[in-house]
């Protein structure tokens, strides 16, 4: 079922729309300036392309080809193809086979028209809408190994699919239909060192020097105190301390 939205038209509102298709399609990878389809982009803007369109042309552009066409083997591009313009894992191994019969028979393009063509992509993104990762969520028709799947390809929402490998993360999965393990990235020193704070204390050498700079830092202020209140009285006979202990 879809519904009819809003949808606004100024040029923030495209320019936002713009962005998000590069970076859906584009596997979350950076996009220098020179590298952007700007014939594209302004026949979005100037109405001349619906987001449907929008995605096409970026499907099949060079720049994404580069990324994940030529550079990644074929199974690995199919699922990410699956990823990008679907929002999720490939649901069997046969929709791979079918897919990889399609671009073996016909070409890139042809299975790139075959998935934005296809009644699932109209049905859930329609002709203005932008693909998402939505497999998080139990969507109709999909299992919940599917919730797995996805967590394998993303990984985290900080990395581009370009640094995931240029090999299948789900072929022995969708092969075998066994269960796959999500697997967890390695903490970073910084997160380790938070770990050590859960209980409320702080770890023994940072506690150690964090005591030692508070005394040092109370000499200081006491030292200036009574260096102030003795120059307030007219007793000069201390104007010299500061200067020694700087050794001036």
């Amino acid at each position: 079922m879809t519904f009819d939205r809003f949808a606004p038209s100024d040029s923030e509102a495209l320019r936002e729309c713009i962005n998000a298709a590069y970076r859906q399609v584009l596997g979350n990878a950076h996009v220098m300036d020179h590298e952007r389809l700007d014939s594209l982009e302004a026949e979005f803007t100037d109405g001349r392309l619906c987001t449907r369109e929008l995605i096409r042309g970026l499907a099949k552009s060079e720049l994404y080809k580069a990324r994940y066409f030529f550079k990644v083997s074929a199974y690995r591009g199919i699922e990410l193809n699956f990823k990008h313009l679907l929002g999720r894992p490939p649901l069997d191994q046969q929709e791979i086979a079918s897919a990889a019969s399609i671009q073996s028979s016909k070409g890139f393009d042809a299975l790139i028209d075959s998935i934005i063509d296809s009644a699932e992509y109209a049905e859930v993104f329609g002709d203005h809408g932008v693909p998402y990762v939505r497999s998080f969520t139990s969507a109709s028709g999909m299992s919940m190994l599917n919730f797995v799947r996805i967590a394998a390809l993303e990984q985290n929402f900080a990395s581009s699919d370009r640094s995931k490998g240029n090999d299948s993360l789900l072929r022995a999965n969708l092969a075998s239909g066994a269960p796959m393990a999500i697997d967890v990235p390695t903490a970073y020193d910084y997160a380790e060192m938070s770990m050590a704070w859960a209980g409320g204390k702080p770890p023994a050498n940072y506690e150690k020097l964090w005591r030692g700079l508070a005394l040092v830092g109370g000499a200081h202020l006491a030292g200036m105190l009574v260096n102030v209140t003795s120059q307030m009285l007219g007793i000069h006979g201390l104007d010299r301390i500061p200067a020694m202990f700087l050794g001036l």
